[in-house]
């Protein structure tokens, strides 16, 4: 079986709705030994009243949608640690809200999983709204990389475009091929939940930004994270450069806490 956890914090209705309705019909391909076993929404916000009416207008489908408060705003690892600490089903996906799933995303992914002993997380190829590709793999990232694509930096960006194109994966991406990454996004991360009990889940020294990161080698510790073409989503996330500076200090923050943690790479 299946559970699922998306964290909220300012509740955008008609985008959560999108993201449960391209889940219900992702789950309608799978078969019912491996079906979705429970939804649960965390609040980080002020949203009790919004979520509980919008779980009740669901009431009608087969779905088990569960509202957890967190009582304050976790940040966005500790949230999901809620729900991954209390699931007992054999995989887990950790969603954002502003994600729309592929009608054969959850059967590619689970089906990879089952079929393949030593991979313990799978993620998807993406694109945003506008059909513009999102890279979710990464390789081990620099500083130089990733405060340039942090703080928008497009002059300095054109300079080192191969290091960013390194980063990204993006030779990968557009070959379309499976393969073994380090680093996958915690927007859309499809996992056995026996291996994010193992690493203890998300670290709680991260309140937002590279929790996904910390995450990811961890897991690769303990097995393989592969990069899966044909699992598919749309993710309407932006860059923290476009959030003001609250986020980009908090951005940095962790940044620091990550190379500090698993090494320091310049250049």
């Amino acid at each position: 079986m299946l559970e699922i956890s998306i964290v909220i914090y300012s509740l955008d209705e008609k985008v959560l709705s999108s993201t449960v309705q391209s889940i219900i019909v992702s789950a309608k391909k799978l078969p019912p030994h491996l079906g979705i076993k429970k939804i649960t929404l965390i609040d980080n916000g002020d949203n009790k009243n919004e979520l509980l009416s919008f779980i009740e207008s669901y009431s009608a489908f087969s779905l088990n949608i569960q509202y957890y408060s967190a009582g304050e705003n976790l940040g966005y690892g500790q949230a999901h640690n809620i729900a991954i600490y209390r699931s007992d089903a054999f995989y887990h996906l950790i969603v954002n809200p502003d994600v729309i799933i592929s009608p054969e995303s959850l059967w590619t992914g689970i089906n990879y999983l089952e079929n393949n002993n030593e991979v313990v997380a799978v993620s998807p190829s993406a694109v945003d709204g506008k059909n513009n590709i999102h890279y979710l793999a990464k390789s081990y990232p620099s500083l130089l990389v990733l405060l340039v694509r942090a703080l928008n930096l497009k002059k300095i960006e054109k300079n080192i475009l191969k290091k960013i194109e390194k980063y990204e994966l993006r030779e990968v991406v557009h070959n379309k091929k499976i393969v073994e990454v380090q680093i996958i996004s915690g927007c859309f991360m499809l996992c056995k939940t026996k291996a994010l009990h193992k690493v203890g889940g998300f670290d709680s020294r991260y309140f937002l930004y590279f929790e996904d990161f910390s995450l990811s080698i961890e897991l690769h510790k303990i097995g393989k994270i592969m990069y899966l073409p044909d699992m598919k989503i749309i993710h309407f996330g932006g860059n923290s450069s476009r959030k003001g500076m609250k986020h980009i200090f908090m951005f940095v923050s962790s940044m620091i806490k990550f190379f500090n943690r698993y090494g320091w790479k310049i250049f």
